[in-house]
């Protein structure tokens, strides 16, 4: 099947007019960047097959016409992480439909009484599974993340996506050799069919290094709060009478 996505070159077609794909790549990164910094002020939050449909659009509305419409092609991508083979993604008659077997459980989540660990291990999973369905052509790794910070906010353990966007890119060595794997490369790992052995503790790695840090920066913005009010109500005390 012909893929309605791609220019002759195989660099996807972008209303940038980009036609090489390291360019269209970095151009992908710095405004999608600026997109997911104001993420968690754009929607108000049902988390459902449309709310990701929003997000997709909000992040690539600039770079793709396609923005916030589901693939209507297959998708095959070999993988580093699992040497020339591809996951087998949601096919696009099913994305919708796969999607909402996963926010269906997500949303009915008690997370009260977990700990650190659970919320991570449990959490983890549900992301790797929306993530396999990459109901998209491409961004499917960012729109997960963006999904991801929004849900944790709402639900009492906010993630610092910062973490998480550092290792967006896979470092390599001059000669070849990987430096340090992609989160995308994690997220392949962790959902791979249980026949297959998967890896998630590569994946859960990163989130609970996210949610700690985005609990501390609460906490501190929190504090910082309190201290501001403090500090306004003993101002008033010592304002004479007039």
């Amino acid at each position: 099947m012909k893929d309605p996505y791609i220019q002759e070159n195989g660099t996807l077609k972008n209303k940038l007019g980009i036609t090489e794909y390291k360019e269209l790549n970095d151009a992908e990164k710095d405004i999608g960047f600026v997109k997911l910094i104001d993420i968690g002020e754009s929607f108000k939050q049902k988390y459902d097959a449309e709310y990701i449909r929003n997000i997709h659009r909000h992040i690539f509305e600039d770079i793709f016409d396609w923005a916030g419409e589901f693939r209507t092609v297959p998708v095959y991508k070999t993988e580093i992480v699992i040497p020339g083979l591809s996951l087998e993604y949601s096919a696009p008659k099913n994305i919708e439909k796969d999607l909402n077997v996963v926010l269906e459980e997500l949303n009915s989540t008690n997370w009260s009484g977990k700990n650190i660990d659970e919320i991570t291990a449990q959490f983890t999973d549900q992301l790797a599974r929306i993530w396999r369905v990459h109901p998209f052509r491409d961004g499917n790794t960012r729109t997960t993340l963006a999904f991801a910070e929004n849900y944790s906010r709402e639900h009492g353990f906010s993630m610092d996506i910062g973490i998480l966007l550092e290792q967006l890119t896979r470092l390599v060595t001059p000669n070849g050799d990987v430096k340090r794997y992609s989160i995308r490369d994690k997220f392949v790992l962790a959902a791979l069919d249980k026949k297959d052995y998967p890896e998630p503790e590569h994946l859960q790695i990163l989130i609970k290094q996210s949610i700690l840090s985005g609990i501390r920066k609460e906490k501190e913005k929190q504090s910082k709060l309190l201290d501001i009010e403090s500090a306004q109500d003993t101002t008033k005390k010592e304002e004479p009478e007039r």
